[in-house]
């Protein structure tokens, strides 16, 4: 039979515990508005811009916007990674420890196994995600290219361009393991 404190420590790791998936959950969230806002301000500067209602040249704001909820993206991300994390490490443990049952809260590990076990799953959600967010900056950075006629403009064109780099590089090194490099 349990004692009270076990049962007090159990009751207060599954209350840590539902406040952390509550969190990681509301990320999830957060990426998904991420997405819409960065798809819906991109279109916004494209329609102005193929309706000649907009010069080309504003198309060097998307760079700035999408690379801002890009990276905005991906620290929800590590954030969500890190919390679950602390699930598997921390509060997993006391659960086991006081129950003896080593089947509760390993939703964290089975995720993780089960993603390097199939890595195409985790390949196609990675790949949507360039197609949604890294994409859109390349095409007009590249697009407004011959709309340069200053200075400014260029140094405009590099700020979004090493914005867009500094991007992929974070990209790339949260996600290597999944693309098999």
């Amino acid at each position: 039979m349990r004692s009270d404190s076990t049962s007090d420590v159990v009751t207060a790791a599954l209350a840590e515990f539902a406040a952390m998936r509550s969190e990681i959950d509301e990320l999830g969230r957060s990426q998904r508005t991420t997405i819409n806002l960065n798809i819906s301000a991109a279109a916004a500067v494209f329609a102005f811009v193929l309706s000649e209602r907009a010069d080309q040249r504003l198309l060097l704001v998307v760079p700035l916007i999408s690379a801002a909820l890009g990276l905005l993206y991906q620290a929800y991300t590590v954030h969500a990674r890190n919390l679950g994390d602390y699930i598997d490490q921390q509060i997993r443990p006391v659960v086991v420890e006081h129950t003896g049952e080593d089947r509760l809260l390993g939703w964290e590990r089975h995720v993780r196994t089960a993603l390097h076990r199939q890595r195409h799953s985790q390949l196609v959600m990675r790949l949507a995600y360039i197609l949604l967010i890294p994409a859109i900056p390349a095409v007009s950075l590249v697009w407004v290219v011959p709309y340069l006629n200053t200075v400014w403009l260029w140094l405009g064109w590099t700020a979004g361009t090493v914005l867009f780099l500094v991007q992929i590089l974070v990209w790339y090194r949260d996600m290597r393991t999944f693309l098999w490099i």
